[in-house]
């Protein structure tokens, strides 16, 4: 059955669309639909915000929120949709049911959109391993306190992202010689809203990558006024973890290694996964992007690459990604 945390925004929205898709392709008696109206529908009015981008599913229901509204006068809403009739929760029903097509829709686009992204991303990357005999590849999560997640709304997370996106253009302390970057925008129920950053420096600049991801999640945390927190993946635990199954795309990255080069490849694929439709942003200011990388110029020179790296190979498995990637940054 349907279960659902309702104490921040970002679940609210999973839970919303999550109510609605399970509509789509279950049935559900009329107790059991008005139950979760009850419940949802004043839950979402608290975080319901103004130039705000919705999915498709939390539009519907958005849609389905105004009739009640109009047709609900004085009474509460659990009164007003308690003494609805048979045909009148089938209107609400089919409200939400109109959607179906648009919702395909919105699926077909987010996988080719995700897959452009995932293209123009990994040649941005090669072009950057190529020019460079090394560099040196960070990775770090960002994401909220579980006990700030309450305070927390999908303007604050973007503002938040727009600071880090300032200090990256500026190329200062901790971002001092860095060539290029991927920021991928998610949120979740037990995450909430949260980013994943993949930071490429000029490896004869830049050493100590578990220092570097540290002081970026002191930046982290200085932006977001202590709510933030982050997961550094280049400690010396988690690389040996990837070492040992032969999956290091951190760290220190050369050229001619192709095994290096595949793996951070891997590193870069994992930022834009056409797959992960249930991970991607369901709400989001007006107009904003959820994808972001840095520019990068190629300095002209020629190399010989011994090992050409191919985007389709050494491709990491499920199971890979779930234990060495996509941990918990929630405490």
């Amino acid at each position: 059955m349907l279960q659902y945390d309702l104490s921040h925004q970002a679940a609210v929205m999973n839970a919303v669309t999550n109510f609605v898709d399970y509509l789509l392709n279950i049935e559900l008696c009329d107790t059991s639909f008005i139950y979760h109206l009850c419940k949802l529908i004043p839950a979402f009015k608290v975080f319901d915000q103004a130039d705000i981008e919705y999915c498709t599913l939390i539009g519907a229901f958005k849609e389905m929120v105004r009739l009640v509204d109009a047709g609900r006068g004085d009474l509460g809403i659990d009164e007003y949709l308690t003494q609805l009739r048979y045909r009148e929760v089938s209107n609400l029903r089919n409200q939400l049911r109109r959607h179906r097509s648009l919702y395909l829709d919105e699926i077909r686009m987010f996988e080719g959109q995700e897959t452009d992204n995932q293209k123009s991303f990994l040649a941005y990357v090669q072009r950057i391993l190529k020019d460079h005999y090394k560099v040196l590849i960070v990775r770090v999560d960002l994401g909220y306190l579980k006990v700030s997640m309450s305070n927390i709304t999908v303007q604050d997370f973007y503002n938040h992202i727009e600071s880090v996106r300032n200090l990256l253009k500026d190329k200062n302390g901790c971002f001092k010689y860095l060539l290029g970057y991927g920021l991928a925008l998610e949120q979740g129920v037990t995450k909430g809203y949260h980013a994943h950053l993949m930071l490429i420096y000029n490896g004869s600049e830049r050493c100590k990558d578990w220092y570097l991801a540290d002081e970026v999640i002191q930046k982290w945390q200085k932006i977001t006024q202590g709510l933030g927190y982050g997961l550094n993946n280049n400690t010396p635990e988690k690389k040996k973890q990837y070492a040992d199954r032969g999956l290091l795309g951190i760290g220190m990255i050369h050229r001619y290694q192709s095994l290096e080069e595949r793996n951070a490849l891997n590193v870069a694929r994992y930022l834009t996964q056409p797959e992960k439709f249930m991970q991607r942003m369901l709400i989001k200011p007006s107009n904003k992007r959820t994808f972001f990388k840095g520019i990068y110029r190629e300095h002209g020179r020629k190399y010989k690459i011994n090992h050409p790296i191919s985007a389709e190979v050494g491709i990491w498995s499920e199971q890979d990604v779930d234990d060495l990637l996509d941990e918990p940054i929630v405490i």
